[in-house]
């Protein structure tokens, strides 16, 4: 999300570290309460969040990406693989579907969908930059900071990098797209640009950073900075709580 943005909707322009926060209670409820049925709650609420927090399309389409595919590649598995005697839903050639292969897939399906919805929103309404920020504000030292903050803007990076060099090489005639052969032979013409332009990419940028006085051992300023309100301190009370009674509700079920 753009920081223009992120200020007009009080959701997304809260603390980093206390939407991080919300990120842990919501993956962690997904991970305490029992059945697959609560666990949709919990994965109901994440939605909720994100279409709260103006960034459902976003969330939408990297769950669809990610967790997603995985959540339909784990139920088909658990649905006709799983090991033990269960109840026979239907039979599809060879392959038995089992009622307990379901409701298992389903379980474990969706605390994965609420693990990673969780951290797919936190990221959807958090920029790198002030993600990194705030870990340099808790202590973490400005080259681990600027190692994280390169990790994470490395994937964006790259795909632009590969669309430009995808572009130069179809302006040069050379074709790609097509059947599967066509695009494995445009494979090698791509990475190797890529690569020798991420090499010099690195190259350029320690220099940047040492014109800049990166390794000088003195306490960092920063131009741009973000701060903790009221507001946070709040929603941090709030997670609080919800935790403490999803704990002992936990608790509560095992003893019963």
């Amino acid at each position: 999300m753009q920081a223009s943005e992120s200020k007009k909707n009080k959701i997304a322009a809260l603390y980093p570290l206390t939407k991080f926060y919300i990120a842990v209670v919501m993956a962690v409820l997904a991970l305490l309460l029992p059945g697959f049925v609560s666990k949709i709650g919990v994965f109901i609420l994440i939605n909720i969040l994100a279409a709260c927090s103006g960034v459902w399309g976003i969330f939408a389409k990297r769950v669809r990406n990610s967790v997603g595919i995985l959540f339909i590649i784990l139920l088909l598995i658990q649905l006709f693989f799983y090991p033990n005697e269960s109840d026979i839903l239907f039979t599809f050639w060879i392959f038995s579907a089992k009622k307990e292969g379901l409701f298992f897939a389903l379980r474990l399906g969706f605390t994965l969908l609420c693990v990673g919805g969780a951290l797919i929103w936190y990221f959807a309404v958090t920029t790198e930059r002030d993600f990194v920020l705030t870990l340099e504000k808790k202590g973490l030292s400005s080259k681990a900071s600027y190692v994280i903050l390169s990790t994470l803007q490395m994937v964006p990076v790259m795909k632009k990098r590969s669309q430009v060099i995808m572009n130069a090489q179809r302006a040069r005639g050379v074709e790609t797209e097509g059947n599967f052969i066509t695009r494995a032979k445009v494979f090698i013409p791509t990475l190797v640009p890529l690569v020798l332009s991420s090499i010099q990419g690195m190259e350029e940028r320690a220099l940047t950073l040492e014109a800049r006085g990166f390794s000088i051992e003195t306490k960092a300023t920063h131009l741009y900075d973000i701060f903790e309100t009221p507001l946070d301190r709040k929603v941090v009370l709030l997670m609080h709580a919800v935790l403490v009674i999803g704990i002992a509700g936990r608790i509560a079920l095992w003893l019963i």
